[in-house]
């Protein structure tokens, strides 16, 4: 994970992708994530754009690459699946719409209950209604990308050569984005 003053190597080792210059500013590190305990391998990378405190217009962009399984020392990690994408954007998108519930809120927990276990089902039924088809253009390539609108909010995901691209947003649409593959050093570590 990324920590406020200290900024990670300058390329996370493969294609990371964040929108075109000028869509959304300003643009921050969401998130650096290591996929491994005692690994330096990135597994995730999350690039933000906007309104990091989701009252304005806020896009994220995820980039999860396609890693193979991994044995260390005597515990196995199995390998990145689309679900990896899929289910962050759709957590992502569920945290800019929670309801403010307390903390230790019975409504909260199964509010976030029901809505786990929904995105947890969305994500292995793909041709669910509740997906829809959008082309985004990544890299001047309109790919093909499901869409799933929640509120004010929304969470998409393709496939790429080299893994996964999710976004997420809130108070923008996603008709009109473009992403292109963009330089991780160029996204500044968010204050927390």
């Amino acid at each position: 994970m990324a920590v406020p003053g200290l900024l990670p190597p300058p390329s996370a080792g493969f294609p990371v992708y964040g929108l075109r210059r000028g869509l959304l500013e300003p643009r921050w590190l969401e998130l650096w994530d290591t996929w491994r305990p005692r690994s330096e391998q990135v597994w995730r990378v999350s690039l933000g754009h906007g309104d990091a405190a989701h009252a304005g217009p806020r896009v994220i962009v995820t980039t999860v690459p396609r890693l193979p399984a991994v044995q260390i020392g005597e515990v196995g990690y199995g390998p990145t699946v689309a679900d990896d994408a899929i289910g962050w954007a759709q957590q992502s998108m569920l945290h800019a719409v929670a309801p403010p519930f307390p903390m230790d809120s019975a409504d909260r927990q199964e509010w976030w209950r029901y809505q786990l276990e929904l995105a947890g089902w969305l994500s292995t039924n793909l041709d669910a209604e509740d997906w829809s088809t959008m082309y985004i253009p990544v890299d001047g390539q309109p790919l093909p990308f499901l869409l799933r609108q929640h509120g004010p909010a929304w969470a998409a995901f393709t496939e790429v050569e080299t893994g996964w691209i999710a976004i997420d947003g809130i108070h923008r649409s996603a008709v009109g984005l473009a992403l292109e593959t963009v330089p991780v050093a160029a996204y500044v570590p968010m204050a927390v």
